[in-house]
């Protein structure tokens, strides 16, 4: 039972000398469904317009979505390893790639966290560009955050740590759920295509090209990345079965004109 909950601990938790926010979590209870986010039951749901404690004070998510599709990063600023490590990894993607506007909150589940831990994880980071927040939660607006995007954590007395999903939630600009990146190393790809997908509108005419890219994909919910759709693939792989057919039959045909 120990190895077990080590391992899932090594997974899915960060280090922290944090109190919990949601109850203690006994090892015997440790299961992995506990964590699963049912993103069936909350995709296209609006979340709440939560106030969140930024370093220039008190601010409403909304104002924060600024109307641009959002990745909303929940995490916690005590945390010694998947926290940081997903954000600096988000990080490090995005600096690399070329994306239409958008915004990337990251907000604190654990209500003990400070602007102070805030500022720490903050700084870990080389460049934070302007479109991206850190903010706390009140346990109250925590509660109703996470609990609309069905994010579940659990804090552990025995490793001092919390156990959560590693993941990524992106918002429409109007607070919607839209799409769901699990994993503490996002691939460019998807990020960008969950960013398209985000926008939730009739596309302007510089975004065609996005949106005809979107159509080539679809998501894989079990693997939790975009997949060419399977369609395009049989299509393409008849199309290449016709080609071939054909340099062989034109092969054959000048062969046979050779001997005579």
């Amino acid at each position: 039972m120990r190895f077990r909950f080590l391992v899932m601990a090594a997974a899915l938790a960060c280090a922290a000398p944090s109190a919990a926010h949601n109850r203690p979590l006994e090892q015997d209870e440790l299961d992995p469904a506990l964590l699963r986010v049912e993103e069936g039951l909350h995709l296209g749901q609006k979340v709440p317009d939560v106030a969140i404690v930024t370093r220039s004070g008190t601010r409403r998510l909304s104002e924060l979505i600024a109307e641009q599709p959002t990745i909303l990063a929940l995490a916690y600023y005590t945390c010694g390893s998947a926290c940081p490590l997903t954000i600096q990894n988000l990080s490090q993607v995005l600096s690399d790639m070329d994306l239409p506007d958008h915004r990337v909150i990251v907000l604190s589940f654990d209500a003990k966290d400070t602007l102070a831990t805030l500022a720490r994880t903050r700084d870990t980071l080389k460049r934070v560009p302007t479109n991206w927040a850190f903010g706390l939660l009140s346990s109250e607006e925590s509660a109703r955050l996470t609990e609309s995007v069905g994010f579940k954590f659990f804090f552990s007395e025995s490793d001092q740590a919390f156990l959560h999903p590693a993941v990524l939630v992106f918002l429409s600009p109007d607070g919607k759920v839209m799409r769901y990146l699990h994993g503490t190393e996002p691939r460019e790809q998807d990020i960008k295509l969950a960013l398209i997908e985000s926008r939730n509108r009739v596309p302007r005419m510089n975004e065609l090209f996005d949106t005809v890219k979107l159509t080539c994909f679809q998501f894989d919910a079990s693997r939790s990345r975009y997949v060419l759709h399977p369609t395009l693939i049989f299509g393409g792989a008849g199309i290449g079965v016709l080609g071939i057919a054909g340099l062989v039959t034109l092969a054959f045909k000048r062969d046979s004109k050779g001997e005579q």
